[in-house]
């Protein structure tokens, strides 16, 4: 049985009147229906948000009526947007908002590997808030995945073993696969060659540690000889395909979800065909990973 839990505010905030909080899985993900996102976003309607992402690290809404320039009002509850480093090389400002679309009209990716978004930067995102403009019929669903609980489930000896470890963060793939120019290729991971976070962070808002490499982004593990490196690396980003540690959500138009990119990992499901999607991301700054 999902848990649900009923809130009432003071009708006067018009924003924030009476809403559920339905818990989607175990470990990490709630669904949040009743909650007017199309109004003023006021501080009492932020601090709601900000509190629930910190206690459920991901939200999902439906049908919320909002459009772009909500959206982003909605994203700088969390810090101020940021593009996305490939864009940006291209002229995009980080106030810019760009839809993008996947699969076989795709400016953007057809699926992805488990990945927090942007841990190649030395300050990756805070948050990530993504709406479904076009969503196909079937797929086109995106997975979440806990690093809190991933953490959680290690082995006591595991955990002994990485928490005083760091861990380099490259974009390689990401950059081979959205960067057909050669010279352009070879600028971008120029600049982005490398950045060192820990293994193991300390969630800056809840306190909880957080398991903290992922399968598209973090390349090695610092004073380990290369196969211990890889063999590490091998067992840390498997606990997230631990379904325990997953919750799946089903695009609809008009969908919403906000997740806390310090401590959630997603995947893009590869898995609609020649159906269309597209949705428009908004991502807030954040500050450099700590132990």
């Amino acid at each position: 049985m999902n848990a649900v839990t009923h809130a009432t505010r003071p009708a006067e905030t018009h924003a924030i009147d009476d809403f559920e909080v339905i818990r989607v899985e175990a470990n990490l993900g709630a669904e949040i229906r009743g909650l007017d996102l199309t109004g003023p976003v006021t501080d009492e309607l932020a601090d709601l948000l900000r509190s629930l992402l910190w206690e459920h690290q991901v939200l999902f809404f439906r049908n919320t009526g909002i459009d772009d320039a909500k959206q982003a009002e909605i994203g700088r509850i969390f810090g101020p947007p940021v593009a996305d480093s490939i864009a940006k090389r291209r002229g995009v400002k980080d106030e810019d908002i760009i839809p993008f679309n996947t699969g076989p009209y795709s400016n953007g990716y057809y699926g992805t590997p488990w990945h927090a978004d942007a841990t190649y930067l030395e300050t990756p995102y805070q948050v990530s808030i993504l709406r479904s403009v076009i969503a196909p019929e079937l797929g086109g669903d995106t997975a979440f995945s806990s690093g809190i609980s991933a953490y959680e489930a290690l082995p006591d000896e595991v955990k002994q073993k990485i928490e005083s470890l760091d861990a380099i963060h490259r974009p390689n793939g990401k950059a081979y696969r959205l960067i057909d120019d050669e010279k352009e290729l070879a600028d971008y991971l120029d600049e982005y060659s490398g950045v060192a976070h820990p293994v193991v962070i300390t969630h800056p808002f809840n306190g909880r540690k957080v398991l903290y490499v992922n399968e598209g982004f973090t390349k090695e593990v610092v004073g380990l000889p290369e196969d211990e490196s890889k063999e590490l690396l091998r067992t840390l980003t498997h606990q997230f395909y631990r379904p325990e540690n997953i919750v799946r959500f089903k695009w609809q138009p008009g969908s919403l979800a906000i997740w806390d990119n310090r401590s959630v990992q997603h995947y893009g499901v590869a898995d609609y065909g020649q159906a269309q999607r597209q949705l428009v991301r908004i991502v807030a700054q954040g500050d450099r990973p700590r132990r």
